[in-house]
This record gives C-alpha cells, sequence and structure tokens, in this order.
C-alpha cells in the first residue's frame, strides 16, 4: 500500500516590498510512496512565510541577525547566509538605516549644508559651551560629513569599497555552497557506478557488508551511501540498531584495501557529520581517528610514489593538463596515475570536510591537533585539485588562531607553500588563501617570511580588486607594523593606489579601517611621506581634510608634519591660519581637536610669522586654559606643552611671560613628574624659554627650582630627557655666572652623591651599618689569620695575603717596588671636603 506524506519545499527568498520583513516561498507537497521505493507527486500548494524584523539600524550586526533568522525559520537553508544578509543590507538602506519607524522619519531633520573648505564645521549636536572652556567629547560625527557628495574618478562613479561584513558574509557563502556543491559532485561520480538505492532493501545492503569479496562490500557501502544523501531517510537509518557500528567495523578493517570502500563509509558520515546532533554518533563509533589514520596512509603512500617513480600528483595533473590541451598524450600509465589521484583526492576532500564540521566541537580539535592535522592539511597545499586546496586553507585559517597550530605551520614552512597561490586564478581559492595569511601575519616571525618571498608587491597589485581590497589592506597593515619594511612599501605602487583609495572614501575614513591604518603607518616613514606629498597631492589632502573634518584625515596630516625634512613642515605654512581657525571652533569634536593641535605642535617653520598669528588669535591666552592641571585629558595637554614651545621665539617671548604659561609648565612638569613623554616635552619647551631674555629671566626667577629639578633630570633613565636637561644647564651657564657656579656644584654633587655620602659619615660610621658588605663579604663574617703560609681565611674562602703581607714575608716584588707600599698613607689629610670641591669646580 502506498504511503502519502506531505513535504515542504523551500522556494524564493525575498524582501518584503513595504515592510521592513523578508518573505520566504515555499510549496506544500502531498508525496506517494510506492512499495518499490519510487516517489509521485500527488499536490502542490504554494505558501509563503514573512519574517518581520523589529529594528535595523546603522548599528545593527546584519551578519548576526542573518544567523539568528535562519536558525528560527527552518525554511532557509545555512546555504542561503548570504543572500539572507544581502536583503537585510536592502532593508537597511531602504529604511535609512533607521529600523523602519514611520514617526521616526517623518520627524527626522535633514542634513545641514556642508561647510566651506577652510571654516570649521558648525552643527556638531553638543551642548553649550562657555567661551574659554576646553571642549566636550561629542558622541557622533558633523552631520556634514553624511551628506557628503558620492565621489568620482575621472569622470566616472569611483567604485565602492567592501566593507569587513560584506567580504566575510559573502565569503562564507561562497564556501560552504561550493563545498556542498563539490560533495555533491564527488556523490554523483561515486552513484554512477551503482543502480538506484530503495529503503525497503537496507536489509539486504548491510548483508552485503559481511561478504568476503571486496567488490561486494563496495557495492554495499555505495548503495547505503546513496541512501544517506537523503536527510529524510535519517530517522530510520540512525535508528537502526548495528549499521553504524558495522560500517565503522568495515571501515577499519578493510579500509586499507580499497580506496572506493573508504570514500563510501566516509561519505556516510559525511552526510551525518552535517548535522551538529549526531555529531556524538559520530565520535562514539571512533570515526574520527579512523578517518585521521587514513588519511596519514594516503599521504605516506603518495610520498612513496614520489620516492620510487620520482612522479607527484602536481607532476601528475600538469601532465593532464597539457593533454587535454593537445601538447603531450598521456601514456597508459600516467593514466592510471591520474585517475588513482583523482580518486585519492576525492577520499582526502571527503575526509578532511567531515572533520572540518567535527571541529566545532574544540575538544574535537584538540585531538585532531595531537595526530597532525595540521601537518596533514599542510601536505595538501602540494596538491592540485583546486576545491582540496580551498578546503585545506579553509581549515587552516581555522586552525590558526591557536599559537600552537601556528607554530607548527611555521616549522613546516607554511608561507612558502603558499605564496604560489598569489594570485591564481580562483578568485574564491585567492580568498582563501588570503585570510590564511592575514591570520599568520599576526606572528612576527611568519611576517618575515611572507616580506622575504615577495608577499608585498603581490599584495599591492590585488589592491585594485575590490574583492580583496579589506583583506588585503589588512595583511599589508600588519606588515607595515615593522619599521624595517616601512621603506620596502616606497618602490612600489602601494603609495599612489593608497593616495587614490583615500581621496575616494565617501564621507567617514572610519569605514576603511584598513585602509587609514596602513596610511598612518606608512606615513610615518620620511621615504612615504615625501612620495605622498609629491605634486598637487598634499594641498589635495589638506583641502578634503578641511571640508570633510574627518580627525583620521587629519591623523595622516600629522604624520606627515612629524617629518624632520623642513620642506614637508613649509607645506603646512599657506595652512596653519586655517587649522588655528578650526582649532578655536566652539563645536569641534575632541578627537579632532587633539589631530589638529598635533599637526600644528609639529610646524616648527622658522620664517613663518608666529607673532601675527599669536596677536590675532589670542592664541597664548586660549592656550593657557588648556594648559591648566586636570582641564583636559593627557593627550590633548602634551600637544599643548608642545605648541608653546613652537610658538615661542623672540617676538613671542613677552607674549608668553604675560600669559602665564611659564609658571604653569613648570607646575605641570611637578605634576606629571613619573610621565617620560610630558617630562620630556616640557624640558624642551624649557630649552626654547631660556634661549630668549624674557622668558628665561621669568624661569629662572619666579621658579627658581627649576635649575634643581633639570640637575636631577641629569640622573633620568631616560637618554633623551637626559641630553635635554643637559643642554637646558648648559645655556644657564652660558648665560649666567652666579648660576654657573651653583650648577657646576649641584652635578658635582649629583655627579658623586655616593662617594660624598661616604666621606661625610663620622669615623666608625660604617661599623654602624651591621651586615652591610665590603669587596663581597658582611664586615661580620670572622677572618682568620692563622694559616702563616702568606694566605688568611674569610668565612670559607681563602684568599691570598695583601701586598704588605707579601713584601715583608719575602715576596717577589723587584727592584723599586718599595714605593708601593707606601706614599699615599695620611695624604687626605691635606685637604677637606670644601677644597676638593673647589678644586673641581675650577
Amino acid at each position: 500500500m502506498a504511503e502519502v506524506k506531505k513535504k515542504i519545499k523551500p522556494g524564493a527568498i525575498e524582501a518584503h516590498p513595504e515592510e521592513l520583513a523578508i518573505v520566504v516561498h515555499y510549496e506544500v507537497q502531498e508525496v506517494s510512496t510506492q512499495s518499490d521505493g519510487s516517489q509521485k507527486v500527488l499536490s502542490k500548494e504554494p505558501g509563503e512565510k514573512k519574517i518581520s524584523v523589529k529594528s535595523l539600524s546603522e548599528k545593527t550586526n546584519v551578519p548576526l541577525l542573518a544567523t539568528e533568522i535562519i536558525e528560527k525559520c527552518k525554511l532557509i537553508h545555512p546555504s542561503k547566509a548570504g543572500q539572507v544578509e544581502e536583503l537585510l543590507y536592502q532593508l537597511q538602506n531602504r529604511s535609512g538605516g533607521g529600523g523602519g519607524d514611520a514617526k521616526s522619519k517623518a520627524a527626522a531633520k535633514p542634513a545641514a549644508a556642508k561647510p566651506a573648505a577652510a571654516a570649521p564645521p558648525s552643527n556638531v549636536a553638543q551642548s553649550p559651551q562657555k567661551p574659554g572652556q576646553p571642549p566636550s567629547t561629542p558622541s557622533k560625527k558633523p552631520p556634514a560629513v553624511a551628506g557628503a557628495p558620492a565621489p568620482t574618478l575621472n569622470g566616472k562613479p569611483a567604485p565602492k569599497m567592501q566593507s569587513r561584513l560584506d567580504a566575510e558574509a559573502e565569503e562564507r557563502a561562497d564556501l560552504q555552497a561550493r563545498r556542498q556543491a563539490q560533495a555533491m559532485q564527488i556523490f554523483k561520480m561515486q552513484q554512477k557506478q551503482y543502480e538506484q538505492a530503495y529503503m525497503n532493501k537496507l536489509d539486504e545492503y548491510i548483508e552485503g557488508l559481511y561478504e568476503e569479496e571486496m567488490p561486494k562490500k563496495v557495492r554495499a557501502t555505495g548503495m547505503i551511501a546513496q541512501l544517506f544523501r537523503n536527510t529524510e531517510n535519517f530517522e530510520v537509518l540512525l535508528s537502526h540498531e548495528t549499521l553504524l557500528q558495522t560500517l565503522s567495523r568495515v571501515l577499519r578493517e578493510d579500509g586499507k584495501r580499497s580506496i572506493d570502500l573508504c570514500t563510501n563509509i566516509i561519505s556516510v558520515f559525511f552526510s551525518v557529520s552535517n548535522f551538529t546532533q549526531f555529531h556524538g554518533l559520530i565520535m562514539q563509533n571512533q570515526v574520527g581517528a579512523l578517518t585521521m589514520d587514513l588519511i596519514d596512509l594516503e599521504i605516506k603512500r603518495t610520498e612513496h610514489r614520489a620516492s620510487e617513480e620520482n612522479i607527484s600528483p602536481a607532476m601528475v595533473a600538469q601532465k593532464a593538463l597539457e593533454a587535454s590541451q593537445g601538447q603531450v598524450t598521456l601514456s597508459e600509465r600516467e593514466k592510471k596515475l591520474l585517475a588513482l589521484i583523482q580518486k585519492q583526492d576525492r577520499l582526502l576532500y571527503i575526509a578532511f570536510y567531515m572533520l572540518l564540521n567535527l571541529s566545532e566541537d574544540i575538544e574535537v580539535e584538540r585531538k585532531m591537533k595531537k595526530k597532525n592535522i595540521v601537518v596533514y592539511l599542510v601536505k595538501m597545499l602540494e596538491r592540485s585539485n583546486v576545491e582540496l586546496l580551498i578546503l585545506a586553507t579553509t581549515f587552516l585559517k581555522k586552525l590558526s588562531i591557536y599559537k600552537e597550530n601556528k607554530e607548527t605551520m611555521s616549522s613546516c614552512k607554511i608561507v612558502e607553500k603558499l605564496m604560489k597561490f598569489v594570485p591564481v586564478l580562483n578568485d574564491v581559492l585567492l580568498m582563501s588563501v588570503l585570510r590564511l595569511l592575514h591570520n599568520l601575519s599576526f606572528d612576527h616571525s611568519l611576517r618575515d617570511d611572507m616580506v622575504k618571498h615577495g608577499l608585498i608587491p603581490k599584495a599591492v597589485e590585488l589592491m585594485a580588486v575590490p574583492r580583496f581590497q579589506p583583506v588585503v589592506l589588512g595583511l599589508l597593515y600588519h606588515i607595515s607594523m615593522e619599521d624595517k619594511y616601512k621603506s620596502l612599501f616606497t618602490f612600489t605602487d602601494c603609495l599612489n593606489k593608497m593616495y587614490d583609495m583615500l581621496m575616494r572614501v565617501q564621507a567617514d575614513l572610519r569605514n576603511t579601517p584598513e585602509l587609514i591604518a596602513l596610511a598612518v603607518n606608512l606615513t610615518q616613514n620620511p621615504r612615504n611621506a615625501e612620495t605622498m606629498c609629491e605634486g598637487d597631492r598634499f594641498d589635495k589632502m589638506m583641502r578634503r581634510a578641511f571640508q570633510t573634518c574627518d580627525e583620521l584625515m587629519f591623523k595622516v596630516l600629522r604624520n606627515l608634519s612629524q617629518q624632520e625634512g623642513i620642506n614637508i613642515k613649509r607645506r603646512f605654512g599657506p595652512y596653519v591660519e586655517q587649522l588655528v581657525t578650526l582649532l578655536r571652533a566652539p563645536d569641534i569634536t575632541a578627537e579632532l581637536f587633539v589631530e589638529v593641535l598635533g599637526c600644528l605642535a609639529n610646524l616648527y617653520i622658522p620664517e613663518f610669522d608666529f607673532l601675527g598669528l599669536v596677536r590675532k588669535h589670542d592664541l597664548l591666552t586660549f592656550l593657557a586654559t588648556y594648559a591648566q592641571p586636570g582641564a583636559v585629558d593627557d593627550d590633548i595637554l602634551l600637544e599643548v606643552v608642545m605648541f608653546v614651545g613652537v610658538l615661542c621665539n623672540e617676538g613671542t617671548a613677552p607674549l608668553i611671560v604675560g600669559s602665564g604659561l611659564v609658571t604653569t609648565l613648570f607646575q605641570l612638569m611637578g605634576d606629571k613628574k613619573e610621565d617620560d613623554e610630558f617630562v620630556l616635552q616640557i624640558a624642551f619647551t624649557f630649552h626654547k624659554f631660556l634661549l630668549h631674555d624674557e622668558t628665561r629671566a621669568s624661569l629662572l626667577t619666579n621658579t627658581q627650582q627649576v635649575v634643581f629639578y633639570l640637575v636631577d633630570l641629569l640622573q633620568d633613565k631616560n637618554k633623551e630627557v637626559r641630553r635635554v636637561a643637559d643642554q637646558c644647564l648648559d645655556i644657564i651657564m652660558d648665560t649666567d655666572e652666579e648660576w654657573a657656579v651653583q650648577i657646576r656644584n649641584l652635578k658635582f654633587e649629583s655627579f658623586n652623591q655616593e662617594w660624598l655620602d661616604v666621606v661625610s659619615q663620622p669615623a666608625g660610621g660604617m661599623s654602624a651599618h651591621g651586615g652591610r658588605q665590603r669587596n663581597g663579604y658582611d664586615e661580620e663574617t670572622e677572618v682568620d689569620y692563622s694559616g702563616g703560609d702568606g694566605y688568611y681565611n674569610i668565612g670559607d674562602q681563602r684568599l691570598v695575603a695583601d701586598f704588605d703581607d707579601l713584601g715583608t714575608n719575602g715576596g717577589t716584588w723587584g727592584p723599586g717596588d718599595e714605593g708601593l707600599q707606601g706614599g699615599y698613607e695620611g695624604n687626605y689629610d691635606g685637604y677637606d671636603e670644601e677644597e676638593l670641591r673647589q678644586g673641581y669646580a675650577m
């Protein structure tokens, strides 16, 4: 009698035309199963399910939301994750990133007009602020940035760079769909060898597993594998008492005898491994360990064949490619080898794919690591099957997040093996390889290997491909963290491409974190900075920075301003007044404020009229409000100190004294004495003060303790602090004779403090220190002179007698050596401590 069941067949997925929802179409079928196993569709009824999304704002994690939707809706297969994410992005764009609330849209205000290039942003949502007070930190960027027009390149719209989330979601969807398609292709190739399998013949197939003849066992496993490809059969197959145990036993006992048998049985467990809830059944039958043993066997067979016949799978694949193009003809032996390698590739693919599914459990992954899964995967990189290479690199990427696995990969020279795939024609394989290299690039030694094997120019070529941009920029960023490699980018097209990308980015550079991070790193190098400023590039970057008020663009400009070359600093000259105007804007963000101030603090341009700038903008009064301890964050305060040093010259010195900055900075030095960076920058600013009469007089008269503080800094652990402090003291000594004598005495005391402490102690004072050591021995240690042979004992040590003892006892001193035994006794009595000091000062 025929059995009738209802089946649901998922259909298309689309965005709802009006609401914030996703619509899933499906079809309800009534299927009749005949006694011979054949099925017939009796009726079809279409249906649809609407999945509403409560909110979808700019901050919504779209990939995570897509995963939640797939988990809750059984009508959407996990392989459709990329499509669901794309639909969510469409809904997000359609709703303006606001969550679809009509009332909120109606109440939303239009974006303010964009400010002029030289004007500061004037539309930042911020609380009222008193004049002269430091700016508060706003929570968002100026709305004018979001309303910037789309950029063009050569009159055409600039290509949009893929975001990291978009790229990763697309990659995951592509890889999952591709792996499933490859597995199905393998199943179809295996199925061609056998007739159609039916559930009502399951007992017959199980009996075939007990046959002695290998072809019958292989056929039985192939028929069972067919049944497992239909998930509707799982309930019956997995509830069978002995099926899985029998398959695992056959795999253990006969797996080494037939590669087809192994492929069929492992494909059964692979079908089961696609469902996490059934992983326990696989582990109970020890299929994972058996699979690892079979992989090891196949690898050893390949290595043995390569050593015996001097032929590798890559060589056979190359020969087959040439044969397909009509260049050569394969011999019978080569045809057999090619067929064997293709079978081996199919087995390895299914085996590693099943292990990848099982590795969702971290404990299972640890067991795989102990059985050398990393070594086996790296060896797969020597093969030529594209799908196997994609699977191996994907698996290695998953494993590379652990230090132990990364070290194993390094010992297997993985970078050298991966570099032959950069670039490669297959985009999916190339993306998988790049992501693996990105993970490995967190390791210092592996970064060195990448540079050694020429990754930088190869990766730079891929920067122009939008799909690869996020991962390639992240990879180059990791390499650029090494100062020794920054200069290598000068000899590639990286800087030109990076500049074009910076100028094409729409609105906020935070949307491209890898790009801006690479730009910040590379512009720290003098050669790269000069290249970035060639032609009219610098002026265009300045105009874009003022137009967008993007603090990240100003961060790049700040790096350029830090270079020692005066030519780059002079390029900032025409923009200094605009920078000050932007700095004094009442609605500037705190992040932008510190970057603009940082640029100004680096711009020591000798010929620039700083006096006119200070008078026009009342700059010193403005800076004095920020220089108070605790008024602003330390990063802003540090830049204020540096900027005051830049402003100090012969014309501005009287104004600096009048602003009270001299006294304020001295007080700040005491407050920040534990911070080396603050101490260094304040000391350098004092150096600038000491070069001019007015500021020098104020510093030495109103803050007399500064000299003593500078002398103390001569003993600082920081070399630069000691150098700047010494320069400051030299200037004081050259300009003031009275201070010169005191500084010499203070230097003497500072450098000879330990000796002075010893000299100033009263007679017998040494014994008051109890256990203090002398020449490595405690004073309380008993000394034994009873040896009588020119030696004496201190504790357990036997030492030679002193010079006098040797001379008295007939030692081997030569003629004229008598003077060594005397001549110094009592010589210190003729000098007192004050005379010694005066003699040193002279």
